[in-house]
């Protein structure tokens, strides 16, 4: 069991410590650390002729008020941070991946529409590495030219579904219909909207499905309903009248959490509004900034979140794929909650890749292939997909999965497991 020597007092020094005891978690490697350099198998202080590579520059940078954190300033000519020296710094690059420095105080040129973080406007973008999983690469690396003893876990999926709609089906299933002169569809619909079943009020259909392959998923809901704040519409049910149908989801042992809405409302309200949710979050449409919305989350009732994610492309928007603790720069210790990155969603494949539906599975598949220890992939299919008419396709791949998963033995995590996993000691 290696002992470790950091330099206390230093601009390093919490950043290193929140990246080591999260290797730590991840590698299930054992660390001791030590106030004595002169017993330390590995040293960082950069007063000290044996220390391991310190960027010195790049931490100072994260104390100042105003820091330049932008990818084309610390990322030069590859995803690396280097040293005075030239030698690359892994836990520095590790800490700037894994706490999504790039997207700290973004230009507004880097802002869509949504005031979300443009994908096109990442460094995953701009080397095209948005499928690796570049921080674990490099624990493992630390690890391994360390001698550090790590212990591989299996892979886990997060499998979860964020309801935005429920009757949404008449509209767009039915215009979907006639455009194809498909009146047989047609008929059907309207006889599921007259018999009050809505073809998209399928919450039963899912967990009937997930539970063939002894999965038990989690279910977002909005609590605010009509149209938002950014022309982001919300909910069109009012969750005060679905509360029996969020009791069926929990008496089936299925979870309900708070799908977050644009709004101002505090996370408090609305969780009171829901009744029935527990504390797990997803922002609606993905609409967050981590380090505007992270210190709000850590000092809210949430305990996980799974809204990190580019909307555009399917991936590690952190280049990391596990569940981790990110960092807070005001109190220097891990925030409050988990968060639990989101790395495949239906209508990424659908609307921003516009992916050959027959291939999503094999994708997905492909990913858990190259990421099959210490990671969690976190797959999010919205309620609408699991249809037959305009999403027809999507159903078909998402059980291709859950067979894949069923079959390989995969395990599948609930938030409250994935939480006990992954909090660090601080």
């Amino acid at each position: 069991m290696p002992k470790l020597y950091i330099r206390k007092n230093t601009s390093y020094y919490f950043p290193l410590l929140h990246t080591l005891k999260t290797i730590a978690k991840n590698e299930n490697a054992d660390f001791i650390y030590t106030d004595e350099v002169q017993q330390a198998d590995l040293v960082w202080d950069h007063m000290h002729a044996d220390s391991q590579p310190i960027a010195i520059e790049f931490y100072n940078e994260l104390e100042k008020e105003n820091p330049d954190l932008s990818h084309s300033a610390v990322f030069v000519s590859e995803p690396v941070i280097r040293d005075a020296k030239g030698n690359p710094d892994h836990l520095a690059t590790i800490f700037y991946m894994l706490n999504c420095l790039q997207e700290y105080n973004p230009a507004e040129s880097d802002l869509d529409a949504f005031a979300r973080f443009r994908y096109d406007a990442s460094y995953q973008h701009r080397f095209d590495n948005i499928e690796e999983n570049l921080a674990r690469k490099l624990m493992v690396q630390f690890c391994t030219e360390k001698g550090i003893k790590t212990i591989p876990n299996p892979t886990a999926f997060f499998i979860s579904h964020d309801i935005d709609t429920l009757y949404g089906s008449l509209l767009q299933d039915g215009f979907y219909s006639l455009t194809n002169l498909n009146i047989p569809a047609m008929l059907r619909i309207l006889l599921m909207e007259f018999s009050r079943k809505p073809h998209w009020k399928n919450m039963d259909r899912i967990m009937r499905i997930n539970s063939e392959y002894d999965i038990k998923s989690t279910f977002f809901w909005l609590v605010k309903k009509g149209k938002g704040s950014s022309g982001i519409k919300n909910s069109d049910y009012s969750i005060a009248k679905e509360q029996i149908l969020l009791n069926e989801v929990a008496g089936k042992g299925f979870i309900n959490g708070l799908h977050k809405s644009p709004e101002a409302s505090s996370f408090e309200e609305e969780l009171r509004k829901g009744k029935k949710l527990q504390p797990f979050n997803r922002y609606h449409f993905l609409k967050f900034l981590p380090h505007t919305d992270w210190p709000l989350l850590s000092e809210s009732p949430i305990e996980f979140d799974s809204s990190l994610g580019f909307a555009e492309h399917c991936g590690f928007r952190n280049s990391y794929g596990n569940s981790f603790q990110p960092y807070d720069f005001k109190l220097k210790k891990p925030f409050n909650f988990v968060e639990a990155p989101l790395v495949f969603m239906d209508t990424s494949f659908h609307k921003y890749m516009i992916a050959d539906r027959n291939t999503i599975a094999d994708t997905i598949i492909h990913a858990y292939n190259k990421n099959s220890t210490n990671s969690l992939l976190s797959l999010l299919w919205h309620n609408n997909y699991f249809t037959d008419f305009k999403y027809n396709g999507f159903l078909k791949e998402y059980k291709k999965v859950l067979s894949f998963i069923y079959e390989a033995k995969i395990p599948t995590l609930t938030p409250s497991e994935i939480v006990q996993q992954t909090r660090i000691a601080w």
